[in-house]
């Protein structure tokens, strides 16, 4: 089961000893709170991360209080892989937001099964609506799709309480015949 509940830590102090100390830095802000520098274990915000989407909702403990947030951005060592900063955004299940939504799909299999690959171009959608109404990843099935088939951000549905913000004839991705496919293809002739 994910994780969705972290304690985090009132920041002062050097960012590289805090790093060396095994701490991860941050900043949380949103309506109604200022922005507020903190602090993570880095086992703790790295199985956080690792367990959730990027959309979906935690809760950061900090001190007596408790905020319900969303991951706004991740800075990462581009070399060690490590997480240098995390950016926190404070929500309200009512507030309205813009956010970029993860593209996930299902039935990859199938399309290996008939020799075609599924050419991903668009990784995240941005939708505008509230927080309650935002999914935390779309889930676009592939199985039934045939050879040249593309999927258009224009093709998804979605509640009638969100806006698309990505521009709607954006390619999400196109299905593709692997190189084993056209070979073969090529010995027939």
């Amino acid at each position: 089961m994910p994780v969705d509940n972290i304690q985090a830590f009132e920041r002062s102090g050097n960012l590289k000893r805090l790093r060396a100390e095994g701490f991860v830095p941050g900043v949380i802000y949103g309506q109604d709170l200022e922005p507020k520098s903190i602090q993570f274990e880095s086992s703790d915000i790295s199985k956080l991360l690792k367990e959730n989407t990027k959309t979906s909702r935690i809760k950061v403990n900090i001190g007596d209080k408790t905020k319900r947030c969303i991951v706004k951005s991740v800075q990462k060592d581009v070399l060690k892989g490590e997480i240098l900063n995390i950016d926190l955004q404070a929500i309200s299940e009512n507030e309205e937001i813009k956010l970029k939504v993860p593209v996930t799909f299902t039935g990859r299999s199938m399309l290996e099964n008939k020799n075609l690959l599924l050419e991903n171009y668009l990784m995240e959608i941005e939708l505008s609506g509230k927080v309650k109404d935002m999914p935390e990843l779309i889930e676009i099935d592939v199985e039934k799709m045939k050879f040249g088939d593309k999927v258009m951000v224009s093709d998804l549905e979605f509640n009638d309480n969100l806006t698309v913000v990505s521009a709607p004839d954006e390619i999400i991705a196109v299905i593709s015949s692997s190189k084993q496919q056209v070979m073969e293809e090529e010995s027939e002739e």
